[in-house]
């Protein structure tokens, strides 16, 4: 089915830096009518004043969430069939926990009632969702961008200046759990389905999806570097392309273990 560029887009979120990055991927994709709410209660009287053909919202927003929204447009019936993306970082299991405690549908499950189309997230609920036969991943964000960074480790300037054998102790201490990490998945596999509670079968997934960008140095990777610096203008949180040397520090890399 083809997508009508031209359709306007609500997005809500109450952080403008990440609205900011969304209207910007939106504009890369081809899209130019584009409206922004900062909460739920701004975004539905846009709503109920303007049709619009997709929305995409945060889940966590004051003083009404993205969820509360979600429902009220559901409710809604001259609103209710309007696309809706949830985009959320409510995916740590403690949090999924605490959310059915509490009986809030979780937007996976939002997803497989209809509630939703589709939503960004990590890929471990899309492989959960996709053994319930519920939904699937249509697209890893690290099959865009092979050269990238999604972990970093940061330290003070306090801490780089006055303590930095300290640093260099922690680093070894991580490297080497890495390496310990990639040599042994049936141990880790199996230990952290039981930390995090989530089935053997998803953590084997994302062991695989994931495991293989962990360096075991921390040696920077330039094109990497290079990928992450141009971001921060294409994105539109810099209005320049920031020199490399002012975003890392390889004064404590490689690391040797």
């Amino acid at each position: 089915m083809a997508v009508e560029r031209s359709m306007p887009i609500l997005i809500v979120d109450d952080y403008a830096t990440m609205v900011r990055i969304i209207r910007n991927l939106l504009k890369q994709l081809g899209f130019e009518n584009i409206d922004d709410a900062g909460d739920g209660s701004t975004a539905l009287a846009k709503l109920r004043s303007k049709h619009y053909g997709l929305v995409i919202s945060d889940w966590n927003m004051e003083p009404m969430t993205g969820y509360d929204l979600l429902r009220e447009v559901r409710g809604d019936p001259a609103l209710a069939q309007t696309p809706f993306i949830m985009v959320t970082a409510e995916s740590k299991t403690e949090n999924v926990i605490a959310a059915k405690k509490a009986g809030v549908r979780y937007p996976p499950q939002q997803m497989a009632e209809g509630w939703i189309a589709g939503m960004v997230i990590e890929a471990a609920t899309g492989y959960e969702l996709e053994e319930q036969g519920k939904g699937r991943n249509i697209l890893l964000f690290g099959d865009i961008e092979k050269h990238f960074y999604t972990h970093v480790i940061f330290a003070t300037d306090e801490i780089i200046e006055k303590r930095p054998e300290l640093l260099r102790r922690f680093l070894r201490g991580w490297f080497k759990t890495v390496a310990f990490m990639k040599a042994n998945k049936d141990f880790v596999v199996k230990s952290s389905a039981k930390v995090v509670q989530v089935r053997e079968s998803i953590v084997s997934r994302v062991y695989d999806s994931q495991m293989g960008s962990f360096s075991l140095d921390g040696a920077w990777d330039p094109v990497a570097i290079d990928v992450l610096r141009n971001s921060f203008k294409e994105l539109g949180i810099l209005d320049f392309v920031p020199e490399a040397k002012t975003i890392y520090n390889d004064k404590f890399v490689p690391v040797r273990i």
